[in-house]
């Protein structure tokens, strides 16, 4: 049972916290469907959960939308038609100062000096949903701000060949300047790890409601988008579409969700809690390194229409 622990979920959910309570509420699907214990003793973070030998927190937030958003969703759609790759580079990087400017702003809340924190791993959790576009974005790019490193590839057909990694000093958008590498900053030793999805929307719910026959509506439901290739593993993504049946399950919980741990951490996550999800951390030689889902979905849409 979901634990309104503010007692402002309602109030929220049916308000500008929307984006917000249902992050809260994948999350705790997550959990559960992954056979988390939930402890909950607290009121803050907003998890505390227990999977085995391994008790932890979580902190969940996101790049919510503001009033005067610049780049608003007619503004993108315009950008995107006109193929304005200023535009689309600025919007990108908008993302990557969102999504650190709200990690920032959790670390500085200082949660590991809670009493009941003290000496337990402590994790936030992310998802982009600042514009119209955020969800649809390279998750590349959290990698890149959170540990300050940038894979560069080169396409030989269809397949992506590794060439080198760059390091990634800096994030800017117009004046707005933020270093990278989050997990080298001060203070963030003590997370650790960032729980990351873009696959936390009305969408979401709403394809694995109809998968679970949960409408009584007969309606036409398609999503397509990217997926990780399993039997190609270093081909560029690969493009699927399908339509969405009552009854046929198609996806699950784990399904975009990636846990990146941080290597500086004075309380490393066990990377055994998670089964079936995406993990990316630095080997020994300061690589990245990770599990990849056989089924990963970089990103998609959803389209659909009630049959009358």
């Amino acid at each position: 049972m979901f634990d309104d622990k503010d007692g402002n979920f309602i109030k929220d959910f049916q308000s500008t916290g929307f984006d917000g309570r249902l992050w809260e509420i994948y999350l705790f699907i997550f959990l559960f469907e992954n056979k988390f214990k939930f402890i909950d003793d607290v009121d803050r973070p907003d998890f505390h959960v227990k999977k085995g030998d391994c008790d932890f927190f979580i902190e969940a937030s996101l790049s919510a939308e503001k009033i005067d958003e610049e780049y608003t969703e007619e503004f993108i759609k315009k950008s995107v038609k006109e193929e304005d790759l200023e535009i689309q580079k600025k919007i990108t990087d908008y993302y990557s100062i969102r999504l650190g400017s709200v990690l920032f702003s959790k670390l500085n809340k200082k949660y590991w000096e809670l009493d009941w924190v003290q000496n337990k791993p402590l994790v936030f959790a992310i998802t982009p949903s600042h514009n119209y576009i955020s969800k649809f974005l390279p998750p590349s790019k959290i990698t890149e701000y959170l540990y300050g490193i940038k894979v560069i590839t080169e396409e030989t057909d269809d397949e992506l060949l590794h060439i080198k990694d760059e390091t990634v000093v800096e994030h800017i958008h117009k004046e707005k300047k933020i270093p990278s590498n989050f997990f080298s900053h001060p203070d963030t030793e003590n997370i650790s790890a960032i729980i990351f999805s873009n696959n936390c929307d009305l969408h979401k719910f709403n394809r694995m409601g109809y998968e679970h026959s949960l409408s009584e509506k007969e309606l036409i439901m398609i999503r397509s988008g990217y997926k990780f290739d399993d039997n190609k593993p270093n081909a560029k993504a690969k493009e699927f579409a399908h339509q969405i049946e009552k009854g046929k399950s198609t996806e699950d919980w784990n399904e975009s969700l990636t846990v990146y741990h941080n290597p500086n951490a004075n309380i490393p996550l066990d990377k055994n809690i998670f089964q079936n999800v995406r993990q990316i951390w630095l080997n020994d030689e300061k690589e990245l390194d990770g599990i990849m889902m056989k089924h990963f979905v970089y990103h998609s849409i959803t389209i659909s229409s009630e049959i009358v």
